[in-house]
């Protein structure tokens, strides 16, 4: 059974376990592999690294390490060090290396694939990885350099490859799309709604990177031409920001139009979206957007930001509406778009689910995707003696 070496600051362990379970879920459908995981957690102190184990091939790795990116490669590269004296010692025998994030685990990866001549793919997270490039001008050789060691680069979203082709001068050959797998899976029958009602669900700590501002500013201009317009928000977060997204609707003009709606279990949350007329979310910055691919699957028309999220999955098919995520305006329209045209988009969805079209985008479609990447890059293992130790013993 061959070994794939998972290099992630976003798995959950002891040291964090809140963290996204986009990895967890991703490596738990490919079957047939042996799955060693490196559980990055960088904490602000000086540069020493400590390893806890928390599972067979379960790692966790707490470095130190300043704030905001400071000397990023500097502290990094310790990491991947040692990481290859542990699969050493550990006598792991990796036969690729995936980097979950390409700015940070990407160069941790790079040195490990440098000690034990393991080829490694990287994941490109368009939220994280370009909001660090943008920072680190002065790492841009470093990053053109590393993006060409990579076997492949794994954008989770056409947005994403677009971004990197242009700044790292690469072809497509080079990049494979990879979604992100969602908690709701099931794919429900769109049902037209009376009376029109819109929903948002997400984190109440996210709400700036939500748009929620935005958000509330658009309704007011939906209220103009709709006055019957209605939206209920649900999600949970801390104290402090269920006081700050209370506030913010009740300062605004939409105020009386708006619900909050509270936690909505993960298991729940497609099914109340299907009742809904639209999914309206207008991220500032994001990934992939699960929650969009989840309205879908719920049969619901959606909202989202050009440039961030799914944008560019689904040119071509009448979804939703895109949108400026800075512009009200340019959010209201996008809404008024939605409630007009409510039957239209949802017979459009129904089409499409039945034609197979979300199929790729659900865990099944991105379970296979991802092991004809491995399959592909995969390789011979390699000895488990580093090129340091081996170099130590000439």
């Amino acid at each position: 059974m061959r070994t794939i070496l998972h290099i992630s600051a976003d798995f959950p362990d002891p040291l964090a376990p809140a963290k996204t379970k986009a990895v967890q879920n991703l490596i738990g459908e490919a079957e047939g592999y042996r799955h060693v995981v490196y559980s990055l957690n960088r904490v602000s102190a000086r540069g020493s690294i400590a390893m806890m184990n928390f599972g067979e091939d379960r790692t966790a790795i707490a470095y130190g390490a300043p704030p905001y990116g400071l000397m990023l490669e500097r502290f990094l590269v310790p990491v991947g060090e040692a990481i290859a004296r542990d699969i050493e010692r550990k006598g792991i025998a990796p036969s690729l290396i995936h980097a979950h994030k390409f700015t940070v685990d990407g160069l941790v990866a790079s040195v490990v694939s440098d000690l034990t001549g393991t080829p490694f793919v990287a994941s490109l997270w368009g939220d994280t990885d370009s909001k660090i490039v943008e920072a680190k001008r002065g790492m841009n050789r470093r990053f053109r350099k590393l993006a060409r060691q990579a076997e492949r680069l794994l954008p989770a979203a056409p947005w994403t490859e677009r971004y990197f082709r242009k700044l790292l001068g690469l072809d497509a050959p080079h990049f494979h799309l990879l979604p992100v797998m969602t908690a709701g899976d099931r794919l429900l029958k769109p049902v037209l709604t009376h009376p029109q009602r819109l929903v948002s669900v997400f984190a109440l700590d996210a709400w700036r990177r939500k748009g929620l501002d935005r958000l509330l500013e658009a309704l007011a201009i939906v209220a103009h031409a709709r006055p019957d317009v209605a939206l209920d928000i649900y999600g949970t977060g801390s104290p402090k920001a269920l006081m700050q997204v209370t506030g913010l609707v009740q300062a605004s003009e939409a105020a009386p139009r708006v619900r909050l709606k509270g936690m909505l279990p993960h298991g729940d949350v497609q099914r109340a979206m299907n009742g809904y007329s639209a999914f309206v979310m207008a991220p500032r910055r994001e990934t992939y957007g699960m929650v969009h691919i989840e309205a879908l699957f719920a049969g619901v028309p959606i909202l989202w930001s050009e440039n961030r999220g799914i944008d560019g999955y689904f040119d071509g098919h009448d979804v939703g509406a895109r949108c400026d995520p800075h512009s009200a305006e340019s959010i209201a329209r996008g809404i008024l778009y939605l409630l007009a045209n409510e039957r239209r988009l949802k017979e459009t969805i129904a089409s499409l689910q039945a034609d197979g079209l979300f199929e790729p985008l659900r865990r099944s479609g991105i379970a296979e995707n991802y092991l004809k990447i491995l399959a592909a890059h995969a390789g011979e293992a390699h000895p488990p003696l580093t090129r340091v130790a081996r170099q130590a013993q000439g």
